[in-house]
């Protein structure tokens, strides 16, 4: 072997060597001393007494929307819904329906739970960009209600905004 392509082989080894070595560094999660700060549990208010609180969650999608839809409470408007976020709402118990703008209709976009003094409710807002009507330009969004075991699994990844 030439000595110019030995150098250049060699060489080209030391850095790949040295991008492994570097890259084995990034997927090494940091130690818990060093990572940063994350809400607990314990900066949401307890639940008042006789009242049922409703969370609302949007999980920031790349690749789906990132308008910022209305969401409703039996037709009324509540707050926008932001990608990334999370927020909280306490409600009197009984039954209402969340539902969120969209100009396209769809099966399952409103959610109807049954509040509870209490209780907890997750509801996620979702946006289908892939799902439109002929004459809609918008996406089409959904409101769901989650078990609290999924909500639980990304809810430390969304901002906090408090009480919406």
């Amino acid at each position: 072997m030439p000595v110019v392509l030995r150098r250049s082989f060699l060489l080209g080894i030391a850095l790949i060597g040295l991008g492994l070595a570097a890259f084995d560094g990034w997927a090494t999660a940091p130690a818990a001393a060093e990572r940063p700060a994350v809400q607990t549990a314990a900066v949401t208010p307890a639940v008042p007494p006789g009242v049922a609180r409703v969370w609302f969650l949007r999980q920031f999608q790349p690749g789906e929307s990132m308008q910022m839809p209305m969401i409703y409470v039996n037709g009324a408007p509540l707050a926008s819904s932001q990608p990334g976020t999370r927020f909280f709402r306490d409600f009197a118990p009984g039954s209402y329906a969340f539902s969120v703008e969209t100009c396209t209709q769809d099966f399952n976009q409103v959610a109807a739970p049954n509040l509870t003094a209490g209780s907890e409710t997750y509801l996620e807002v979702q946006s289908l960009k892939t799902f439109r009507s002929w004459d809609c330009v918008a996406d089409t969004f959904y409101v769901r209600a989650i078990p609290a075991e999924w909500a639980l699994r990304y809810i430390q990844q969304l901002t906090y905004l408090g009480a919406g």
